[in-house]
C-alpha cells in the first residue's frame, strides 16, 4: 500500500519569525549530524578542520555524551573542572601573591591571554601552559577558562620544552622553577644526563649544573625568597644558597626578609657568608689603667698576650706635655 506526505500550509508570519530567530546563527556542517563543539564553546577565528590528535585519542570521545571534541588551532571557553593541569609543567613555584593577583585581574579585566593545551589520549583536556590562570579561574570561581588548542605532544620531552619556551619569552620562568623542575625530568629519566639537558634547552653545563644547586633549597626557604621577585636572579639565589649552607634555616630566612627590606645586594650577602666562615672576631683580653697627670685624664692598656701597649693622656698644657715627652723618650735608647 503506497503512502505519501500531504503538504501543510505554513503562514507566511511563521517562516518570517523562523527566520528571523536563525538569521545570527552560523551554519557548520551537516545540520542532519548532531553538533560536536561543546554547547557553552566560543571559537575565535577559523582553522583547517584538523583534529587535535587524529585517530586513536579523538575516536574515544563518547560522542554520544556530548563530550566536547575540539579542534587543532581554534580558541575555546573550557569549563573549568575540566582542566587538567600539565604534568611536565616548567613552573614548579606559585605563590599565593601571584595566583591572588591572577584571580583580581581575571575578574577585573578578563583573561587577555589564551592558555595552550591539547586534547589527551583519554580525551580530556590537558594543559601546555597557563597554570597561573587555570589556579586564578578557580579561585576566582570563574566557570571557563579560554583556551588555544594544539596538537598532541610527540613525547613528554616536547612538551615541556614547549611550556617552558612560552614562559621563557613571557619571563616567568624563574632560576628556581629551572632547578626543581629540572631535577625531577632527570630523576624521571626524561632527560639521561645534565649535558643532555644542556644540549636540548640549549643552555651551558655550568649553567645547568649552578642552578641544579639551587634544588637543594628547604621549602620554607623557596617560598619565602619566590615571593620578593626582585631576587629570583641567579647570582642571589646562588649567594643565597650559599649562606644557607653555612648559616641554616632560620638564619637565611631572617636575611632574605632583610635583603627584600633594605634592598641589599648579592655581594652584601657573600660578605656576610664569608663573615660566618671566618667565625666571630676574637677580641684580645687587656687590662686597663686610669691615669691622672697634673690635671690630665688618661689611660694605659696592656695587651699580654700580643705584648702590646697604648697609652693616652688628654688635657695637658703644652708645658707639662713637652716635660712628659722628654721623660717618656729618655726610656728610650735612640735609633
Amino acid at each position: 500500500m503506497a503512502t505519501g506526505f500531504k503538504k501543510r500550509e505554513v503562514s507566511i508570519d511563521r517562516v518570517t519569525a523562523v527566520e528571523s530567530a536563525t538569521a545570527g546563527v552560523p551554519i557548520i556542517g551537516d545540520v542532519r549530524i548532531p553538533s560536536l563543539e561543546p554547547p557553552s564553546t566560543s571559537v575565535s577565528g577559523y582553522a583547517p578542520p584538523e583534529i587535535a590528535k587524529v585517530g586513536s585519542s579523538q575516536d574515544r570521545h563518547d560522542r554520544s555524551a556530548g563530550t566536547p571534541h575540539y579542534m587543532v588551532g581554534n580558541v575555546y571557553d573550557v569549563p573549568v573542572g575540566l582542566v587538567k593541569s600539565n604534568p611536565f609543567n616548567p613552573r614548579a613555584v606559585y605563590t599565593n601573591t601571584a595566583v591572588d593577583d591572577m584571580s583580581k585581574s581575571l575578574k577585573s579585566t578578563g583573561q587577555r591571554i589564551s592558555a595552550t593545551a591539547y586534547v589527551d589520549d583519554q580525551g580530556g583536556v590537558t594543559l601546555i601552559e597557563g597554570e597561573t590562570r587555570l589556579r586564578g579561574a578557580r579561585s576566582a570561581g570563574l566557570p571557563t577558562l579560554r583556551i588555544e588548542f594544539r596538537p598532541h605532544p610527540t613525547s613528554d620531552r616536547s612538551l615541556y620544552e614547549e611550556a617552558r619556551a612560552a614562559n621563557v619569552e613571557r619571563r616567568d620562568q624563574t632560576p628556581l622553577d629551572d632547578a626543581i623542575k629540572w631535577k625531577e625530568l632527570l630523576a624521571k629519566k626524561v632527560y639521561p644526563t645534565q649535558v643532555a639537558l644542556a644540549k636540548a634547552l640549549e643552555l651551558s653545563e655550568d649553567h645547568v649544573s649552578r642552578t641544579l644547586a639551587l634544588a637543594n633549597l628547604p621549602n620554607r626557604v623557596i617560598h619565602t625568597v619566590a615571593e620578593n621577585t626582585e631576587l629570583l636572579n641567579h647570582k642571589m639565589l646562588n649567594a643565597i644558597r650559599e649562606y644557607w649552607e653555612v648559616l641554616g634555616d632560620e638564619s637565611t630566612l631572617e636575611l632574605i626578609l632583610e635583603v627584600a627590606k633594605n634592598g641589599l645586594g648579592y655581594r652584601d650577602v657573600t660578605s656576610r657568608r664569608k663573615a660566618a666562615e671566618k667565625g666571630p672576631v676574637k677580641r684580645p683580653r687587656s687590662t686597663r689603667e686610669v691615669l691622672r697627670y697634673h690635671g690630665a685624664k688618661g689611660e694605659l692598656k696592656t695587651f699580654e698576650e700580643e705584648g702590646r701597649m697604648e697609652f693616652t693622656l688628654k688635657g695637658l698644657t703644652p708645658e707639662v706635655a713637652q716635660e712628659l715627652t722628654t721623660k717618656l723618650m729618655a726610656l728610650f735608647p735612640k735609633i
